[in-house]
């Protein structure tokens, strides 16, 4: 085992803020420092790869390692892929199919490096905001929802009104599903990824191939899917995170930077 410690965080409302662009430059100076201490840095997040690549690109986001789509894809820095587990075909699809019949095809599915990704498809007509957000992933994704679902399928997602539709869509797809995948929600998108993977399995995943100890490793995280990374290592939760989130974290921080400051 290193000496390092590793810190894993969650990316949108915890790392990056749309509603607060600036705070993203004072959380990447932290984490340059982290790793200049010989620390490492991951992202864990419900986006895949491309998605934030996309970031990476546009806004300078740099990491040690990317764990996405909620633990079923990961990549190093170079975008080397150190796992992947996607899930049985025909079950995507019957998934799929269910999905789509409710959420009329503003559909996610993602093989880690393409894919669709359709939601707010609607929403962008009178939207500004979903406006933006479609038209990025417009560049970012090039296949139809037919043709992601030939390859393999990492996660399936929509996007619910509100967290009531999020939580009654989760609880019919784990009445029938329940043993074969898992579905997260955050920031009212729904994430459905293999059973047994979660944002806690891939960081353990990342320690293990970095050298990490596990009580070396901390993670920070705001919404419902960031609860069993935060409950499973060093926990941390932001100042704008779910009730839930804070209730299972060991402490509450403004920021990723204020973290970082107080812990190295």
């Amino acid at each position: 085992m290193t000496t390092s410690k590793l810190l894993a965080s969650d990316y949108d409302k915890t790392f990056f803020y749309k509603t607060n662009p600036e705070a993203l430059e004072v959380n990447l100076q932290a984490v340059e420092k982290w790793r200049e201490k010989g620390n490492l840095f991951a992202i864990s997040t419900g986006r895949d790869a491309a998605s934030i690549g996309f970031e990476r690109k546009v806004r300078d986001v740099d990491y040690d390692y990317l764990v996405s789509l909620n633990g079923s894809f990961i990549v190093d820095k170079d975008d080397n892929v150190l796992f992947k587990s996607a899930l049985e075909h025909d079950l995507a699809k019957d998934i799929a199919a269910m999905l789509r019949e409710q959420f009329d095809d503003e559909l996610i599915v993602s093989n880690g490096f393409d894919g669709c990704n359709f939601t707010n498809r609607k929403k962008s007509q009178t939207d500004a905001v979903a406006r933006e957000a479609f038209e990025r992933n417009s560049k970012i994704y090039s296949k139809t929802i037919e043709e992601s679902l030939e390859g393999e399928v990492l996660l399936l997602g929509c996007l619910s009104e509100d967290l009531e539709q999020a939580q009654k869509v989760r609880g019919e797809i784990l009445d029938l599903y329940s043993d074969q995948v898992e579905v997260f929600i955050n920031l009212n998108y729904i994430n459905i990824v293999p059973k047994g993977i979660s944002k806690a399995s891939g960081i353990e995943l990342i320690a293990k191939h970095a050298g990490v100890a596990t009580d070396a490793v901390l993670a920070i995280g705001d919404d419902y899917n960031d609860i069993p990374m935060v409950e499973s290592f060093v926990g941390y939760a932001v100042a704008n995170a779910k009730p839930e989130v804070k209730a299972v974290a060991n402490e509450v921080f403004e920021s990723v930077a204020e973290l970082i400051e107080k812990k190295m």
